[in-house]
């Protein structure tokens, strides 16, 4: 099911259309935001929620996009995906309702086209990293601010209903899927901070440098740990030259 949504924004009105998906990988059914540009794109923005539903705790990454303008400024189709449980973007080792990784690529990316770029921060940033080192060959970039990339053990954050034990979790460590990419000129991956997690974002460029991965980084400027803060814009114009 498809409906239209016209959201009235400070810059001018968008259009998008939300559409209902229901998935045996997910204990409810979900939604996808999706704006389209005029011109025919082959680039898709994938802006991964950090919370469960569609919430605005931390403000709302599709909106700040529409906001943006990016669909017209860089001719790229942007879309959102909602999850029933707070997305940590990994399955579930026994529990088959929470299987957000499965979720994202078998139910999310074939009803998207073109080259698909991630974006996130906090567990989404992490989210980002892990799905572009896991699946190279799905996604054609990556970028994350302010995201806890050293998590060591599944528990913080709301993290372990997700991940489900230490074995599995394994599986989705950041600096053990770094290392799977030691000297990779092929990954289009960006890391900036900084707001809660400086210290990880850091020491993650830190181990990418060590294993001669190619990769933006930029942890500068401080800014508050929101979608609105100011940071979606630079990562999207590293994207967007990533891509080009």
């Amino acid at each position: 099911m498809t409906r239209r949504g016209l959201l009235a924004l400070a810059l001018a009105p968008v259009s998008y259309e939300v559409e209902t998906v229901e998935s045996p990988r997910q204990t409810t059914a979900n939604f996808l935001r999706i704006a389209r540009p005029r011109k025919r794109s082959d680039r898709t923005v994938l802006i991964l929620p950090v919370t469960a539903n569609i919430s605005g705790q931390w403000g709302d990454g599709f909106y700040e996009a529409l906001r943006l303008n990016w669909v017209k400024r860089y001719n790229v189709t942007i879309a959102a995906p909602s999850f029933s449980h707070l997305p940590w973007f990994a399955d579930h080792p026994t529990n088959a309702k929470i299987a957000q990784e499965s979720y994202l690529l078998q139910d999310i990316l074939p009803r998207l086209s073109g080259r698909i770029l991630l974006l996130g921060f906090s567990k989404s940033g992490n989210g980002a990293v892990t799905l572009l080192l896991r699946h190279p060959e799905r996604f054609a970039a990556a970028a994350a601010w302010d995201a806890p990339l050293l998590l060591d053990a599944p528990g913080k954050y709301g993290s372990g209903e997700i991940y489900g034990t230490a074995e599995n979790f394994a599986g989705y460590h950041v600096p053990s899927l770094l290392e799977r990419h030691a000297g990779s000129r092929k990954l289009k991956l960006a890391i900036s901070g900084y707001g809660s997690f400086e210290a990880e974002v850091r020491g993650a460029h830190e181990r990418m440098a060590a294993l001669d991965i190619a990769h933006a980084y930029d942890n500068t400027v401080k800014r508050v740990h929101h979608w609105s803060s100011g940071w979606m814009e630079p990562a999207m114009a590293t994207l967007d030259r990533l891509t080009r």
